[in-house]
C-alpha cells in the first residue's frame, strides 16, 4: 500500500502570496524572509498544477499570520479562495453549480467538497451538513493531525467567506475544532442596499 502525505495544490499556495503582496505589500519580503530556504525553494520550483507537502503551506500560512495578524490572514486567505472560485481550476465547478442550484450561499456549498478535493489531496474531506436560508454548517473530517491547528482552521474559515463574496451577501464562518477534525458553521445576511 502507498503511503500518501497531506498536499496542497501549488497555485493555492502561491496565490496566497500574490494576495497578501496587494493587500498588505509591506509585509510580503518579510514573510518571505521568515520561510526556510527549502520552503521558498519549493515554491519557486513548482509548476502551478504541481501539489507541495502541505507543510509548505502551513509555513506560509504562519508566516502570513505573524506578519499581518489572524484577521490580516484570513483576509489574504478570503480573497485568494475567491480568485480560485472565478479561475481555471474551479470556475467552472462553481458555474455548474450555480445552473444547477442557484447562485446562494447554500448552492455553491454543496460542492465545497469537490472544490477541497481539488486544491487539497490527503487532508480530509469537506462536506456539507446542513443548509438552511441563512446558515450552513460543514465538517472536516479525516483531516491530518499536522492539519489540526488554529492557523490552518481559520484560514480554511476565510476561504470558506469567500462563498459570500460570490453570492453578494455578508456573514461569518466560524469552527470548532473536534478529533479529526473540524465543524464550520457559516452565517450570513443579504447585502443591504445603499440608501439614497
Amino acid at each position: 500500500m502507498e503511503n500518501r502525505f497531506p498536499e496542497i495544490q501549488a497555485r493555492h499556495t502561491r496565490t496566497s502570496l500574490e494576495v497578501l503582496a496587494e493587500l498588505f505589500p509591506a509585509a510580503e519580503p518579510r514573510v518571505r524572509e521568515r520561510l526556510s530556504p527549502l520552503v521558498r525553494q519549493a515554491i519557486e520550483a513548482a509548476f502551478r498544477l504541481d501539489y507541495l507537502p502541505v507543510m509548505v503551506d502551513l509555513e506560509v500560512t504562519a508566516a502570513i499570520r505573524d506578519e499581518v495578524g489572524a484577521r490580516g490572514a484570513r483576509l489574504v486567505a478570503r480573497e485568494g479562495y475567491r480568485r480560485t472560485l472565478n479561475g481555471k481550476l474551479l470556475g467552472n465547478l462553481v458555474h455548474s453549480a450555480v445552473v444547477l442550484f442557484g447562485n446562494t450561499p447554500p448552492g455553491l456549498l454543496k460542492w465545497a467538497g469537490r472544490g477541497y478535493g481539488l486544491i487539497c489531496r490527503d487532508c480530509g474531506e469537506l462536506r456539507l451538513e446542513s443548509a438552511g436560508e441563512r446558515q450552513a454548517e460543514l465538517r472536516l473530517e479525516q483531516l491530518p493531525p499536522e492539519l489540526i491547528l488554529p492557523s490552518y482552521l481559520d484560514t480554511m474559515a476565510g476561504s470558506l467567506e469567500a462563498y459570500f463574496d460570490l453570492t453578494g451577501v455578508e456573514g461569518e464562518a466560524i469552527y470548532d475544532p473536534w478529533p479529526g477534525g473540524a465543524r464550520f458553521t457559516l452565517h450570513w445576511t443579504p447585502l443591504q442596499a445603499p440608501v439614497d
